[in-house]
């Protein structure tokens, strides 16, 4: 799963999670807004029924003042007077006044309208409340609410106000009974609507911003949590990137119990540059992807994979085992090597695998050495494999860091050395030519094979100032050689890469002076291999110098045909491996070197064994009619002087040096 699909999935995820607080609040707000809005209203409808129903009392008891005289003549009286029970009579059938009673000052019952005037103590109880009118000379007003059985709640009003006499002096406190059903329904109804509506408004218009709020942060959620996964996630495999791996892997080895094992693979995709480089960046990409989800589907759930760049991958397995690993290890193996097709173009390509299985006492830095160590192993051992770590291994890289140490030294004092070793004529044993070759001793003065620091120069780069300083040593010293007589050099595949090689080669040809035709270069297999339209370039352009290219060490890698007709080589050089067989096995060894020498004459070839040694390899060599020998049979590599000694001197078989 790459990234974008990755921080997809957990977006759709938690979308609803993240919606659900602000849509809430919009739902919660809208409540409390309802509710508020709806005793806000209450209160406002109150306030006015309240507010007219004490109006309608001081205008009804202003109406009734003005018939009293004094409210002792209705209490002696027993009874009210013919006007004053006609006005009541009048008021209570064209108001809202239910009933109506009168107090005298201090608060004493004189008379109801639902009981008359009161004439016994019994009758005439005190109400506190219009006693505090009177005194207050303020109106008091109580609203009573009682449910009925139709859906319109009775809504009453208790109105007590001053009365005033004739002669505009308080004297007394009338009280009123209001019926305000009709009109608190019709306040309320009115009302009503707008405390719905004006909620709904408002949740909608909180309901956009609130969206808007609730997408807009979810966009910078999204970007963020990309943000994260970009920082965490390698964008093209999916897998850890470095400082993620690094991080996870040191959790890994910080938490581990006394008994875990931890296991450890380094991965690199051989060749891989190679690839880039011949069918494009678009199908490297596409070629990584292709290997980590081969990494992906082989491990365990709960390994952690990541790429440290380039081409190179570390898995972390926690809790593992040997078997474990040996079995995860195969499986990528298999993977990887399936052809990979990719817009019409495919290919086999494979990795090398180095492992080490850390108990809980190795610290995470050796772990991951010591399976850099073991994937270093697998590469130099041919590649396309799996190795696991083994101490020995130490001690290897030492050494090699230690070669390499030893020719950055020997580059910057110019303390390398080149000899020639003679290829001589099998009919005089006359020398024909000479293969310069390069020589290294270590600190100790004790000499450096050339098949382990070599390899270090190709991986180091240090190639291709050691191939012109071969080149120029060669150059100087043909100068003095006869005519006749030609300067062998071999190439490495690395010198090819820059594809400037024809012209570094025709300038020292020119700068020396010295004629194509009497140069030759020997290249491998390995390098036809690497970059078949790159290479083929430049050999023809070495060719068009007069060079001869001759294929060494032929016999030990694929040995294909189809590279001798391709690129029109001029020489085979049998390789010494043989020779060294045919002393063991001479019947057999001899039919194929005479095949092979029949072939390269067929292909119009001469043919070159190297390894020759004894008198008894030579002797068999003289019967299958060979044209060049070399080996330390007849001389062995020596310095320019003594070459020119022994030209001059026409040995045939020339001491060691």
């Amino acid at each position: 799963m790459n990234v974008d699909q990755y921080s997809s999935k957990a977006r759709d995820s938690s979308f609803l999670k993240r919606s659900k607080t602000p849509l809430a609040f919009v739902f919660c707000m809208t409540v409390l807004i309802g509710i508020g809005l709806h005793l806000a209203i209450d209160w406002a409808v109150n306030k006015t029924i309240m507010a007219k129903a004490e109006h309608v009392a001081m205008i009804w008891a202003s109406n009734f003042d003005a018939e009293l005289t004094d409210l002792e003549t209705i209490t002696q009286a027993g009874a009210l007077s013919e006007r004053q029970q006609q006005v009541i009579d009048a008021a209570l059938s064209f108001s809202e006044v239910y009933s109506f009673t009168v107090f005298d000052p201090q608060g004493v019952l004189i008379y109801s309208s639902d009981y008359g005037v009161a004439t016994t103590p019994s009758e005439q109880s005190q109400n506190l409340q219009a006693k505090g009118v009177f005194a207050s000379q303020s109106p008091a007003v109580d609203i009573i609410k009682r449910a009925s059985a139709s859906d319109v709640q009775n809504v009453f009003v208790q109105v007590f106000v001053p009365a005033i006499g004739a002669e505009g002096t308080p004297i007394g406190t009338v009280g009123l009974f209001l019926d305000k059903t009709q009109s608190a329904a019709v306040y309320a109804k009115v009302m009503g609507w707008f405390g719905w509506l004006l909620p709904g408004s408002c949740a909608i218009l909180y309901a956009f911003p609130a969206f808007a709020y609730v997408m807009k942060r979810e966009q910078v959620h999204a970007r963020t949590k990309k943000l994260a996964l970009l920082s965490r996630f390698d964008q093209l495999t999916g897998t850890l990137n470095r400082h993620s791996m690094n991080a996870a892997c040191h959790e890994i080895f910080e938490h581990r119990k006394p008994d875990d094992m931890t296991g450890v693979f380094f991965l690199d995709i051989d060749k891989f540059k190679t690839v880039n480089d011949e069918y494009s960046h678009e199908f490297g990409d596409a070629y990584l992807q292709f290997v980590s989800s081969a990494l992906a589907s082989s491990v365990r759930s709960g390994d952690l994979i990541g790429r440290m760049g380039g081409d190179e991958f570390v898995i972390v397995l926690p809790n593992a085992t040997l078997a474990e690993m040996h079995s995860i290890g195969d499986a990528i193996l298999q993977k990887s090597r399936a052809p990979f097709a990719f817009k019409g173009t495919t290919i086999q390509a494979s990795i090398s695998i180095g492992f080490y299985l850390a108990d809980a006492e190795t610290p995470k830095k050796d772990a991951l050495h010591a399976a850099d160590l073991a994937l270093y192993h697998a590469k130099a051992n041919g590649r396309n494999a799996m190795m696991e770590y083994f101490p020995e291994l130490d001690k290897a890289m030492l050494r090699r860091r230690e070669v390499e140490t030893r020719m950055r030294d020997a580059l910057r004092s110019n303390t390398f050395e080149a000899v020639f070793q003679p290829i001589n004529n099998p009919q005089d044993k006359s020398i024909v030519g000479f293969e310069a070759l390069l020589r290294l001793d270590d600190k100790d003065g004790e000499p450096i094979p050339p098949d382990e620091f070599i390899p270090i120069a190709e991986e180091t780069g240090m190639i291709h100032p050691l191939g012109r300083f071969v080149l120029e040593s060669g150059l100087t010293a043909a100068k003095s050689w006869p005519d006749h007589v030609f300067l062998s050099v071999n190439l490495s595949p690395a010198q090819f890469k820059h594809g400037n090689l024809v012209d570094q080669v025709a300038e020292l040809l020119e700068t020396f002076d010295f004629p194509g035709s009497r140069l030759e270069f020997e290249v491998t297999e390995g390098l036809l291999m690497a970059d078949e339209q790159r290479v083929s370039d430049q050999l023809i352009g070495l060719k068009q110098l007069g060079i001869s290219i001759a294929m060494d060490d032929f016999g030990t890698g694929y040995s294909s045909l189809g590279y001798l007709w391709k690129y029109d080589f001029d020489k085979l050089k049998i390789d010494r491996v043989f020779l060294e067989g045919f002393d063991f096995d001479r019947e057999r060894y001899q039919e194929i070197i005479e095949t092979i020498v029949v072939l390269g004459h067929k292909m119009g070839m001469q043919v070159t064994i190297e390894g020759v040694e004894t008198e008894r390899q030579h002797d068999m060599l003289d019967l299958l009619a060979c044209d060049q020998y070399q080996g330390f049979y007849f001389g062995r590599p020596m310095p320019a002087d003594q070459a020119l000694k022994a030209l001059s001197e026409g040995d045939d078989n020339v001491s060691a040096a």
